[in-house]
């Protein structure tokens, strides 16, 4: 069947390239990305359906899909991408701290990829606990296979044993963790059934309240959700501390001077001296 096609127009400045690149989200599964079209399943009215983006230009995404229902496929895909977040009190804090991050915001950068929901982004997260990035990779896609081919929804967790989460799926200790935290949110209300979150009643003192969610997880959660007032550190944040004489258990007093924006500043600043990053 021929796809549906559609355009988004762009409002702010925007890299389908820089925000997708942003971190390591682009290789977990569902997600396909290969330099310029991310794709991936997910479901649409119930239905599952593929999902193709590229970067049609400067102005606009151009979107393929196999939905008829174009307007709810935007609508993801702006969740995915962050296309409504204003970055304007942002910028006028790079203006003082960091003139180069406000450059690579203007040339389109700042957004970090997400999934379909905040269910989704949450159970990503507790598998990079105590692991290596093979290892996520693997109990991601071990998740995917659960979910058919998408992300599983929070009952296919709940309906999967355990024991098949630890062993089959190589979750491991986290397979407790996964089950208790999926009942914890349905019972709280916190996520509806397809794990779309009431994002007014998630917080970092709430997901920290969760048995088996530590700062680290609930900060990068939070960051997600575009709360980007806790920096999330692990082993990489505290290695680029100790490098500057710093201890990491002052990580949020380092980056006091971005105030609200402490992770953002930080990782924007990475990002640009990794990539050597020179706008236009």
């Amino acid at each position: 069947m021929k796809p549906y096609t559609d355009f988004l127009a762009l409002e702010k400045p925007f890299s389908l390239q820089l925000t997708v690149e942003s971190h390591g989200w682009c290789q977990l599964a569902p997600w396909h990305w290969d330099g310029k079209r991310l794709e991936r399943r997910a479901r649409i009215e119930g239905n599952k359906e593929w999902i193709r983006v590229q970067q049609a230009s400067p102005h606009h995404l151009s979107i393929e899909t196999s939905s008829s229902n174009t307007a709810g496929v935007k609508t993801l895909v702006s969740r995915w991408l962050h296309l409504d977040w204003d970055p304007t009190n942002f910028l006028a804090l790079c203006e003082a701290n960091d003139p180069a991050v406000g450059q690579f915001i203007h040339y389109g950068g700042g957004r970090f990829l997400r999934g379909d929901t905040f269910y989704e982004d949450l159970i990503k997260t507790i598998c990079t606990i105590n692991t290596t990035w093979q290892q996520t990779k693997a109990m991601v896609g071990h998740l995917v296979s659960v979910g058919g081919g998408l992300f599983p929804q929070p009952h296919e967790i709940l309906d999967t044993d355990p024991e098949r989460l630890a062993k089959e799926c190589k979750l491991g200790f986290r397979a407790r963790t996964v089950a208790n935290v999926t009942a914890r949110l349905l019972d709280d209300d916190v996520i509806n059934p397809e794990g779309s979150a009431c994002e007014h009643r998630v917080t970092y003192d709430y997901l920290v309240s969760l048995k088996g969610i530590g700062p680290y997880s609930a900060a990068h959660v939070m960051m997600l959700l575009r709360d980007f007032s806790t920096v999330p550190v692990d082993s990489e944040v505290s290695a680029y501390l100790r490098e500057r004489g710093l201890d990491p258990k002052d990580a949020q007093e380092a980056f006091q001077h971005w105030g609200e924006y402490r992770f953002l500043g930080y990782k924007l600043r990475r990002i640009v001296d990794r990539e050597n990053w020179i706008g236009d």
